[in-house]
């Protein structure tokens, strides 16, 4: 069954060469040799799902960097939670400047380990790292540890992490520009933990995915609801260009990124992306 299922992923695949190498390259760790360039800064190929895509084709997340491209400026507070190997977090530390700072954290150990390899790759001085889960309580969970490593997540597994919420683990009371969030379904918790540091918050960017979020019982509603309630407008992304407004009664079958702000009118300052009818 396994091989039926690669070749059935080679065939449909858009680079099957590449793929295959990628793979030999991953499952032989001699991917560690090698480097992946993107916009402004290298990120290692590790034995890392997130990397693996990257060397076949270094704009599979061109999207959501167009995003952080677009919206963060010199100067900015970036909060990224679910930082994977740091491409968000080498984005944003070079468009905020050595002066401004990332706050960078990561559940996995082994994908953090990753990250913060990439930041010594890079020389970066603006970014500080934590390991740890975000969530609702400080203490310990369990964790997946799944080869898909940008996959895993809160929930029954073979690790225990630590988590911390948002609310501890940010001491300070200054402006965050943006916060990011990409935990796999676990995104209502951690703003449940981060009611303190929300006033203070400008913009979220946020994944939402129904099936992601019935594992951990709540849907996209709850999670838009509670925004609401944080006084956030909540809009999707159109072609990277756009917002279009959406309310808590928004529904989608994707898993896709959107977007919670206190000001629209410094967003549209910072972006000049048009607001659009749904």
């Amino acid at each position: 069954m396994k091989i039926k299922h690669y070749l059935s992923v080679i065939k449909k695949h858009p680079k099957p060469i590449k793929f295959i190498v990628a793979k030999l390259l991953y499952h032989t760790k001699i991917c560690r040799l090698l480097v992946i360039n993107q916009d402004g800064y290298k990120l290692r190929f590790h034995p890392s799902n997130l990397a693996c895509q990257l060397w076949i084709n270094p704009e599979q997340r061109k999207n959501d960097l167009a995003f952080f491209n677009a919206y963060l400026k010199s100067g900015d507070y970036v909060i990224d939670v679910g930082a994977n190997i740091g491409d968000t977090v080498l984005t944003a530390s070079n468009l905020v400047g050595k002066n401004a700072t990332v706050i960078a954290i990561e559940a996995h150990p082994r994908t953090f380990s990753f990250l913060i390899d990439n930041l010594k790759l890079n020389n970066i001085g603006n970014v500080i790292t934590f390991n740890s889960a975000i969530g609702d309580m400080v203490g310990e969970l369990e964790f997946s540890d799944n080869w898909r490593d940008d996959m895993n997540r809160v929930g029954k597994g073979s690790l225990k992490v630590s988590v911390n919420t948002l609310n501890n683990l940010i001491t300070n009371e200054d402006e965050v520009a943006l916060l990011k969030i990409d935990v796999e379904g676990y995104e209502k918790f951690v703003i449940d933990g981060a009611n303190k540091i929300l006033k203070n918050v400008k913009c979220i960017y946020f994944e939402v995915g129904e099936q992601h979020f019935s594992m951990y019982n709540y849907s996209i509603k709850d999670l838009l609801d509670l925004l609401e309630k944080h006084e956030f407008r909540l809009f999707k992304i159109v072609d990277f260009k756009q917002l279009s407004p959406i309310n808590s009664m928004y529904k989608t079958d994707r898993v896709e990124n959107l977007i919670a702000l206190r000001e629209l009118e410094d967003f549209v300052i910072r972006t000049a992306w048009e607001i659009i009818d749904s």
